[in-house]
């Protein structure tokens, strides 16, 4: 791989660190660049690096792309006196931070039926985050920005109990509940250890006192009956829910455990059953009150002007800086912007398309990356009646195996009349192919699957398809997709994420897709943290061999 063209990435440097690494192994190398100021060792996240307030006077920054990497990058350069000028190809900024609301419009420009627009007609004060919609509580800079701008959060309920899963391969097609489906298997697992131990089974390692105590947590995770005390397996106690309605002159009577082959024939696990579990979407989780696109508001208002309908046509890299030539996209004028330095916000596969002079390893890089489709479908519901009997639902995600995917209920407005509610969620393949539906099919096959979960999706006047809203990223409307696609398990995947860490000259790509974290947006803060502290001459600009790229799948939580 060659070096970016740096006074830092001279050749004998390069030749040390390959002798080094040769001789001596990867930890050797790893100390040695700690010892010559090339690595960082991590550390906790203390917030943004302070950066003299005129660190940049007479600088310029070319910013391609509005993007939340681009636009935090503009944020903490101009704070350090250095003069920002962004080009954003569409006509609103926020990227794949999109929230839909009444007016919003939709475009998509690529694929079968060529350039769609959607006007989205929710009810005012209804919204749906088409992108990114939920905040770990775990991502800091993210929460970073959300304390500093003021932005007010909400939690976002990630899963309830009460939430259902969809198959046709078991319980008739029903949709089942959460909490029977976990409490059952629990049940079953616990029923069945149970057996082993007191058959002998599984002495080895324990104690007489050991064999009493797990059996003991046995009957209290798998709900089983109490020693010696009868009982029906898993309907004890009203941890199943009650199979009818309790009355002062009625209990509760638990609904009865599902049957153990029933349960193996719906694989309920293999349908993110536990991505509640996953680093990711553990709570707490939150959201803007009133849209995620708060969080580029709040950006917009402090970094000031920029330039819409820009789309860049030409860059070249010169010794001292970039000069970016971009044609406006409703009058055709051609511009020239000339900076000391440019970041590149946009998707990659888009900037392999643009005419440049980059260095070909750099080049390479930028055309191998891969982005993967991601498709999401928006409901108005005149009524929610989700929250209502006999779903009792506030929140949360509902999984099937059909094409939809999911469907996220919103953790807002509770017990309002009116909500609205992700009727997909899906990736890659199925994302593609819904892309190549027409808009009415998209709906249509959403609906079909839909009203397997909730019948009531079966009516136009409670669910009106004049008010659904779809969008495959795969074709929107300067984008390229959803999520980098990267695989650590692949040479080629590690050689190009580790080659776009680095400039070429001045030149950076930035946003989640070269990020640890593609698809969150703290993915994005931390990549334009990144140039930020190379632009600015805190972190070296050397290609780094150690780093690997991520894994997309696993972070998304994806089946293979």
């Amino acid at each position: 791989m060659s070096q970016t063209a740096t006074p830092d990435s001279a050749p004998s440097r390069r030749g040390f660190l390959h002798s080094i690494g040769k001789l001596a192994g990867a930890g050797a190398l790893y100390e040695t660049m700690v010892a010559m100021g090339m690595l960082q060792v991590p550390t906790a996240w203390a917030g943004p690096a302070a950066l003299p307030a005129g660190h940049g006077k007479g600088k310029t920054v070319a910013i391609l792309g509005a993007g939340i990497a681009g636009m935090a990058a503009a944020y903490e350069l101009q704070k350090a006196g250095y003069r920002c000028i962004i080009l954003e190809a569409l006509d609103r900024p926020g990227g794949r931070n999109f929230t839909a609301r009444r007016g919003t419009r939709v475009v998509e420009d690529a694929g079968p039926h060529g350039r769609t627009v959607q006007t989205c007609a929710f009810d005012e004060g209804l919204y749906m985050n088409l992108g990114p919609a939920r905040l770990p509580f775990h991502h800091p800079r993210l929460m970073h920005y959300c304390k500093e701008f003021a932005i007010p959060l909400e939690v976002y309920v990630m899963s309830t109990t009460a939430n259902l899963f969809q198959t046709d391969k078991a319980f008739g097609g029903q949709a089942m509940p959460r909490f029977r489906l976990g409490n059952d298997s629990d049940s079953h697992i616990a029923e069945l250890l149970s057996k082993a131990v007191n058959q002998g089974a599984l002495d080895t390692g324990l104690t007489p006192d050991d064999r009493k105590l797990f059996l003991d947590m046995l009957r209290s995770f798998g709900d089983l009956p109490s020693a010696g005390g009868g009982g029906i397996v898993g309907s004890e106690t009203p941890r199943n829910g009650c199979l009818t309605p309790m009355t002062v002159e009625a209990l509760c009577t638990g609904n009865p455990r599902l049957p153990l082959p029933e349960l193996l024939k719906s694989t309920f696990w293999q349908y993110r059953f536990n991505q509640p579990l996953d680093g990711e979407w553990q709570p707490s989780l939150f959201q803007p009150v009133g849209g995620m696109d708060k969080i580029v508001d709040a950006f917009v208002k402090r970094i000031g002007k920029i330039q819409y309908n820009a789309q860049a046509v030409e860059i070249v890299n010169k010794p001292d800086g970039v000069e970016v030539a971009w044609r406006h996209r409703k009058t055709g004028k051609v511009s020239l912007v000339r900076a000391d330095y440019c970041l590149s916000n946009m998707p990659l596969p888009k900037l392999a398309a643009i005419k440049t002079n980059l260095s070909d390893d750099f080049k390479k890089a930028v055309e191998y990356a891969r982005i993967g489709a991601l498709y999401k479908l928006a409901w108005q519901a005149n009524r929610r009646f989700w929250e209502e009997p006999p779903y009792n639902i506030f929140g949360g995600i509902s999984y099937t195996d059909r094409p939809i995917t999911q469907m996220w209920y919103p953790s807002n407005d509770y017990m309002s009349r009116k909500g609205i509610i992700a009727g997909s969620y899906s990736y890659l393949d199925q994302a593609e192919a819904y892309g190549r539906m027409t808009l009415a099919e998209r709906i249509q096959a959403g609906r079909r699957d839909a009203v397997r979960m909730h019948k009531e999706f079966s009516s136009e006047e409670l669910v009106p398809s004049s008010k659904a809203v779809s969008i495959a990223w795969n074709q929107a409307e300067g984008q390229s997709g959803g999520v980098a696609l990267w695989d650590p398990h692949k040479a080629d995947d590690n050689r190009a994420y580790q080659r776009l860490l680095a400039p070429d000259g001045r030149f950076f790509v930035i946003g989640d897709q070269v990020s640890p974290l593609p698809g969150w947006q703290e993915g994005a803060f931390l990549s334009s943290e990144h140039a930020v502290l190379q632009v600015t001459g805190k972190r070296p600009t050397l290609v780094s061999e150690l780093e690997r790229s991520p894994e997309t799948r696993r972070l998304m939580d994806w089946v293979a």
